[in-house]
């Protein structure tokens, strides 16, 4: 049975990287369950990065608020396929498409930690593929590569979102599925600034991000290239809403100012047509 949203929260979050040589575990679980980094704990009682750890994550990022992910992210239904994965926070996310029997390819940049992704797959007798991307941009595949692709830019935005969306654009097969998290811009907090001004005045929510936010809109222009876009609005707590909105449908409230933006969207088919000769082509 999956624990209640208001339950203890048993992640541990003490040490540091200075204890295990692997990073605070504190700034991954609060990036991994979509809490403020400032966001603390009442229990304290399970190693981290132990087996126990992990498994205490994936229970809880999966729980009741965020059992939106496993639709959106369409875990069970690419059998067979290859998926590239950028922004994999410690691995969960790839560990549901592994499970489904997905070809997982992560690749890492800088900002991500792929000891933490292989300690968290090896604890459980899997190996998982990892790349290091070059510069941080570049994806070591060449085009048409894989039949899916995944990023999750919620977090360590990279400084030039446009050649990474072209790189994934890049290695997708023609009609290939993409999916992307983005921090949502018109959120629970951006409202309550507008209906609530004088909340600000004494309650100031803790960000879930500082990465930038965005727009279904301008998602659709950052995406141009690819073809059939479908946004959607998920992720929200009845704890972060002010009393008198709590009495509104949760599932709603979270469709119109919830904190993360679901993009998924193809690579048209069309795009077979660049290999083509142009005397074929045309």
């Amino acid at each position: 049975m999956l624990p209640d949203n208001r339950a203890p929260f048993r992640i541990f979050t003490g040490g540091s990287s200075d204890d295990t040589g692997l990073p605070e575990p504190h700034l991954l679980a609060s990036r991994e369950l979509f809490r403020p980094v400032q966001t603390r704990v009442a229990r304290r009682d399970l190693e981290p990065y132990s087996r126990s750890w992990f498994e205490e994550l994936e229970i809880k990022r999966y729980a009741p608020h965020g059992a939106w992910l496993r639709r959106a992210l369409e875990f069970s239904r690419h059998p067979g396929e290859t998926l590239l994965m950028m922004g994999p926070g410690v691995g969960s996310d790839a560990l549901q498409y592994h499970r489904h029997g997905v070809q997982v390819t992560i690749c890492t940049t800088s900002a991500d930690f792929p000891e933490v992704v292989r300690k968290n797959f090896e604890i459980r007798g899997l190996t998982v593929r990892i790349v290091q991307s070059i510069g941080d941009e570049s994806i070591p595949y060449d085009k048409w590569s894989f039949d899916l692709a995944y990023w999750n830019a919620l977090h360590d935005p990279p400084a030039d979102p446009a050649a990474r969306i072209q790189e994934l654009y890049r290695v997708l097969k023609p009609g290939g599925k993409l999916f992307a998290l983005f921090p949502a811009r018109y959120n629970a907090s951006f409202w309550q600034n507008v209906l609530i001004p004088f909340r600000r005045w004494y309650c100031s929510p803790a960000a879930l991000t500082d990465a930038p936010a965005y727009s279904g809109r301008r998602l659709r222009r950052l995406f141009s290239a690819f073809c059939d876009h479908r946004i959607s609005q998920r992720q929200l707590r009845r704890s972060e809403l002010p009393y008198l909105w709590r009495f509104f449908p949760l599932t709603l409230l979270e469709r119109l100012m919830g904190h993360v933006l679901i993009l998924r969207a193809f690579k048209p088919v069309s795009a077979a047509l660049e290999a083509l000769p142009v005397e074929a082509a045309a």
